[in-house]
Parts: C-alpha cells; structure tokens; sequence
C-alpha cells in the first residue's frame, strides 16, 4: 500500500511539473506584436492612399507602443535609408503612405517597443518601390507573405541582406506552415495534458506489474 502511494504521488509531482513548465509559455504567447496587412477598405477617407496598416497587440495597452519605420534602399548602388511617417488612424492602428522614391530597391522596417519588449516587421517590396499585392503578416508570427517578423530591432545586417537578395524577402504562402512560430496557449495545455496522461499510464503500468509479482509470490 504504502508503494502504490509513492507512485500516485509521483505522477501528480510530474503533472504539475508538466503544467508549470506550460505557464511561462502562455505568458509568452501574448507578449508584444506587430502585424502588417495591404488596406482592405479603399473607400476608407483614412486610408486614401495608404498602402500598408500596421497594428499593434499584446497584453495591457499595447496602443501605447512606441513604433518607428524606415524605408531601407539600394539607389545606383547606394544604401539609403530614410525614416517613414506613420499616421494614427485608430487604436493602435497605423497607416503609411509610399514615402520612398520608386527608383530602386527597398524594403521597409518598422519596430515597435513596448514594456520591455521589442516586435519587428520587415517588408519586400516590389517593382518601382510598390507594395505587393497580399503583403501581410499576422499577429503572433514570424512569417507572412512578402514579410517577416522578429522579436528584437533589426540590424544593419539584417537589412544588406535583405537588400542584396533578389526576392528581398523569403515569402510564405497563406496556406504554409511557420515552423517558427511559437506554441500557442492551447499546444502548451495539450502538451501538459499528454505528459499527465502518459506519467499516468506509467504508474498504472507500474501498479499493474507490482500486483502481478504479488500474486504469483
């Protein structure tokens, strides 16, 4: 008896691990973020000429970000960079207009900043500096469609690169996995789920091999 008690009480010690290692995550998953789509309503007066929405999302106010962005390019060979003008249009939503020359190749960066925590989008752009049809990326991921996300500013790095390549940008298509997205608040339950159940069935396993040698003793 006293055995079967040692293992009831090492599977719930294990259960309770499982779930506690699955709480920071949840905490995670609704940090600070960014998200970028093309303007879906063009009969919008705010969004008469404005080829990019940018919003922001998180725990608390996350309307109080701090955002910036720039538009970063290649002209004749020369890098050029030049900050961008972002145009508050409701909470925690932000329209921009092409600011940049058509000549060339750009990207855009915007970073947001908010309680510690640091978002980051950068943008492939297409001929003549135009945005591409369907740019998007969503809250939460790291991967969109002619965007990118990060979680810390961008680097000098970061940007040449971008630049360099001819794509700008490694595009994802709606219907693609991002293997780099973190799990969401509902994995991490399941995961603790299943380790609760598999921990379980090991003491069950176990309960029943210690019946069986009593038996045949």
């Amino acid at each position: 008896m006293s055995e079967r008690r040692n293992l009831i009480r090492t599977s719930v010690t294990l259960a309770s691990l499982a779930l506690l290692l699955a709480i920071p995550s949840l905490a995670l998953a609704g940090g600070f973020q960014l998200s970028i789509e093309t303007p879906a309503g063009p009969s919008d007066p705010q969004l008469k000429d404005v080829v990019l929405v940018a919003r922001t999302y998180g725990c608390h106010q996350p309307a109080d970000a701090k955002l910036t962005a720039t538009a970063e390019g290649l002209v004749n060979g020369k890098r050029k960079s030049m900050p961008l003008e972002l145009r508050s249009i409701g909470s925690g939503v932000y329209a921009i207009k092409q600011q940049w020359p058509s000549e060339g190749t750009w990207v855009l960066a915007l970073t947001g900043a908010y309680n510690g925590m640091t978002s980051s989008v950068l943008i492939e752009l297409g001929p003549n500096g135009k945005v591409l049809p369907g740019t998007r990326l969503e809250e939460g991921k790291l991967k969109g469609v002619h965007a990118k996300g990060a979680r810390r500013e961008w680097i000098a790095e970061d940007l040449d690169t971008a630049l360099r390549t001819s794509a700008g940008i490694t595009s994802q298509g709606p219907g693609e996995t991002d293997n780099n997205t973190p799990l969401g608040p509902i994995t991490w339950l399941l995961a603790g789920l299943g380790a609760s159940v598999v921990t379980v069935g090991f003491v069950a396993r176990a309960r029943r091999g210690h019946a069986s040698s009593e038996i045949t003793s």
